[in-house]
């Protein structure tokens, strides 16, 4: 699941007095030989997705490519560069390759903008520079000699979290909405970019120089600049917005619950339950969630989600799979109960791996506080992993009605559940893998793509930009007000008495 603060993921404290820094190191061929070995090596024991969206045939060529090419010493930057099109090549969003600890710490700087695209160009939407000038609606035109949509391209092509198979849309949104995050990751900190930029209502190309901030310097100025435009919504809230059509927005913003430890996810439970009472209090008629930049969580929360408005018993997954390999990673040596749980949650799927005995678990719809009317999603490239569980389940039930663009995961399922981070022994680079193929308890003729797809796609515009409203609800609150929703609810019929 991703962060909007994602530097936050790699961030600490530098401890190594008297060594070189992380972007300083130097690598020989044979540690970089040792490394590449390496997670070859974990990736062939535990990922449950090798060969699913590219050929396993394709994977070792590739491989062998990258090995044979470091025949000379290789600084770090340039070998987390090397090694980022092997697990891109995996093609899954839930693969993540992420930089040594303490790469990116308080003193790394970063581009002081956030960065919005709208046909075609991109445009300053926030910006915590020095130089006040450079107000919203700016437009960006190059960046230290780069052409933003070149830039934009060469960071949604170096990660491809959040997004599965070959689809765009999870890669191109997590790599605007962190575009600071995503620059300093590729090309490390910076002092200072050199910007081409067009003022508003102006043709005129201007460039300066602006200083980069720390993350630090980067919030405090959002904060003075931006404080009445925090989104401070929480998670699960609900808010009337159109009383003649009884419409109201539920946003669910994670299906992570609200508390660190709480494994029954009873917190998230009750909050769920306290939406849907205001809900109904409310006499709700049409339900707009807002799923925008959901990056998931956890799949229990997905399913009670939907049962506030399943019409039958329904499941979640139709299986759960991993490698042999992956139960090493799940059991403790050290606390044998842990054993005893594996054994009693998983069991040997007859093709060298295991497979979840629960899988098949039926959640009963809620009767009391099920929600009757029509769905609307709001859902973009953000939307991934738990959050397309509920919009694959949805639209395989034929209901909802879809605003926006697809969202980052695939209508079959995914590679999550369970992750193992390995550390790399040299560069001391981390790849998180997923140990668990997740399949979708949907049938395939029920599929829009193969993502969910929108029924009414809409982009950004610059007017948007510039008056940072929330385009995707707007454009749905005009279909409410037509009376236009693409699956009507589903009723279903009481049993009737045998004659």
């Amino acid at each position: 699941m991703k962060k909007i603060a994602r530097w936050l993921m790699v961030a600490g404290c530098w401890m190594g007095v008297g060594f070189l820094s992380a972007s300083a190191q130097i690598l020989s061929p044979e540690q970089a030989h040792e490394d590449l070995l390496y997670l070859k090596h974990k990736l062939d024991l535990l990922h449950p997705g090798l060969g699913h969206y590219t050929p396993k045939s394709r994977v070792e060529q590739l491989f062998d490519s990258l090995y044979n090419h470091v025949n000379a010493p290789i600084d770090y930057l340039g070998f987390f560069h090397h090694v980022s099109p092997l697990i891109n090549a995996l093609k899954d969003g839930h693969t993540n390759l992420n930089h040594r600890k303490n790469y990116l710490d308080k003193s790394t700087r970063y581009v002081p903008f956030y960065v919005r695209e709208a046909n075609g160009r991109y445009y300053i939407s926030h910006n915590m520079s020095a130089d006040t000038s450079l107000r919203r609606g700016t437009e960006l035109v190059t960046l230290n000699g780069r052409t933003l949509p070149e830039l934009h391209l060469l960071l949604m092509n170096a990660d491809r979290s959040g997004s599965d198979g070959d689809n765009l849309t999870g890669r191109r949104q997590w790599s605007l909405i962190q575009f600071a995050d995503y620059y300093a990751s590729w090309f490390g900190s910076t002092d200072s970019v050199a910007v081409q930029y067009r003022l508003p209502a102006d043709t005129l190309l201007r460039q300066t120089t602006l200083a980069c901030p720390t993350a630090a310097t980067f919030r405090a100025v959002f904060q003075k600049r931006y404080r009445i435009e925090v989104d401070r919504r929480p998670n699960l809230s609900v808010r009337m917005v159109d009383t003649l059509t009884r419409t109201a927005v539920l946003r669910v913003s994670t299906f992570m619950g609200p508390k660190k430890y709480d494994p029954f996810q009873i917190a998230f439970k009750k909050k769920l339950k306290k939406a849907f009472e205001q809900i109904q209090e409310q006499r709700v008629e049409n339900l707009v969630l807002d799923v925008q930049n959901n990056g998931g969580g956890v799949v229990l929360n997905s399913a009670r989600l939907l049962q506030y408005w399943m019409p039958k018993p329904f499941r979640i997954m139709e299986h759960e799979q991993m490698k042999v390999a992956a139960r090493r990673e799940l059991v403790n040596r050290w606390n044998p109960l842990s054993a005893i749980q594996f054994s009693l949650l998983y069991k040997r799927d007859g093709y060298g791996g295991f497979s979840e005995r629960a899988t098949r678990r039926l959640y009963r719809p809620r009767k009391r506080l099920a929600f009757k009317g029509n769905l609307y999603f709001l859902m973009n490239g953000g939307s991934f992993s738990a959050t397309t569980s509920v919009l694959s389940k949805t639209l395989d039930a034929g209901m909802g009605t879809y605003v926006g663009e697809a969202c980052g995961g695939a209508y079959w399922g995914d590679f999550a559940g369970h992750f193992k981070t390995v550390t790399l022994p040299n560069s001391r680079m981390q790849v998180r893998i997923p140990l668990k193929k997740l399949s979708h308890a949907v049938s395939p003729d029920q599929a829009n793509g193969f993502n969910v797809e929108p029924d009414f796609t809409v982009g950004r515009t610059y007017t948007d930009v510039l008056s940072g409203q929330d385009y995707m609800l707007s454009y749905t609150l005009g279909l409410i007000r037509q009376g236009i929703a693409v699956r009507k609810p589903v009723t279903t019929r009481p049993l009737q008495a045998l004659r």
